[in-house]
């Protein structure tokens, strides 16, 4: 598992040494997900108007991530996140790629 992470474009999450740290475990949850959002930003823009079918799920993928940014966010009083509520158990946004 280790070797796969290690081909990520993100760093190794460093939780807080006290896991009763919430601000603390917020910010590094934040900051993960900041860094998924701009590694999939950089391949939808490697493969707009090249690879339509990578492009689409990079798309879906990134939507994700910036709602999980937004969920953190909000949480560390950053402001409202504007997520919307989820109804049912599949995201809108990968639904189309698990039919």
């Amino acid at each position: 598992m280790k070797e796969f992470h290690d081909t990520s474009a993100c760093p190794p999450a460093s939780l807080p040494k006290d896991p009763r740290d919430i601000p603390a475990m917020l910010r590094t949850l934040v900051e993960a997900e900041r860094c998924a959002v701009r590694g999939y930003t950089h391949i939808c823009n490697l493969t707009a108007g090249k690879d339509h079918r990578t492009y689409d799920l990079s798309l879906a993928i990134l939507n994700e991530e910036i709602e999980h940014e937004s969920w953190f966010s909000e949480f560390l009083g950053e402001g409202p996140s504007g997520h919307f509520m989820r109804r049912g158990e599949t995201s809108p946004f990968v639904s189309k790629f698990l039919r």
